[in-house]
């Protein structure tokens, strides 16, 4: 069976209050539904409105030889409101008023503690997400990059109260999974301790690990990096 292996302690941050509140005080930009600017609004407002907005997005890869790679995705924190103990998008977060779409690359650094280029993103492709319940109605934009790093996990410095672990797996894995052509796919990473510390797990995951999108959302997302690292243009698979 596969095994990877991470050389040294994964490092989880102690600073505190590395961002402010972001439901009370974050300002961003506002838009019409065809993504047009229309104003400011907190971040609050917008999601009790239901105002556009837009989140950045950026998967991360590790190449490997013959086109193929490792696609990075983060263990949501399980002090998340939204998706607890579920993977996620490498890295993502709101656009601040203000911010263009490649002003999101910060979150690569605020939430992995990893300073990429922002001539190192990749456009996919902007795609718009839809979530509802009682709480709240969260209409955005997601302008979503591609990164690819050399780098180890033992490098990577994780966000406390957003991050919990990450998890590397193969994308021909990851295309069948969300394809339906497989019912789970095994995967290596790192993840917190209770002591703060980290530990190597290994372990399989199903669709339900995940955190949910449209069923399109995912094989988009995969097949478009496919087609990246076969030196294709990504964004013609939109």
């Amino acid at each position: 069976r596969r095994r990877v292996c991470f050389h040294g302690p994964l490092t989880f941050s102690t600073k505190k209050n590395i961002r402010r509140n972001p439901m009370t005080d974050e300002i961003i930009d506002i838009y019409d539904e065809n993504m047009n600017p229309i104003g400011t609004a907190t971040k609050a407002q917008a999601h009790r409105e239901g105002l556009w907005h837009k989140a950045f997005r950026c998967w991360i890869i590790k190449p490997l030889p013959e086109n193929k790679c490792k696609v990075w995705m983060q263990l949501r924190s399980s002090n998340k409101r939204l998706y607890p103990n579920l993977l996620a998008t490498s890295a993502a977060g709101h656009l601040k008023s203000g911010e263009q779409n490649r002003d999101g690359i910060r979150e690569i650094e605020e939430e992995l503690g990893l300073k990429i280029p922002r001539e190192n993103l990749v456009k996919l492709f902007t795609s718009k997400r839809y979530y509802h319940d009682d709480n709240m109605i969260d209409n955005e934009f997601n302008p979503t990059y591609l990164c690819e790093v050399d780098k180890d996990f033992s490098e990577l410095t994780l966000q406390p109260n957003e991050v919990d672990g990450i998890f590397e797996f193969d994308l021909e894995d990851l295309i069948n999974l969300f394809n339906k052509k497989i019912d789970k796919i095994f995967s290596s990473g790192l993840v917190k301790t209770a002591d703060n510390k980290s530990e190597f797990k290994t372990g399989y995951f199903w669709r339900k690990d995940f955190v949910p999108h449209d069923d399109g959302y995912y094989p988009k997302v995969f097949n478009t990096i496919k087609r990246y690292r076969e030196g294709l243009s990504p964004e013609a698979a939109e």
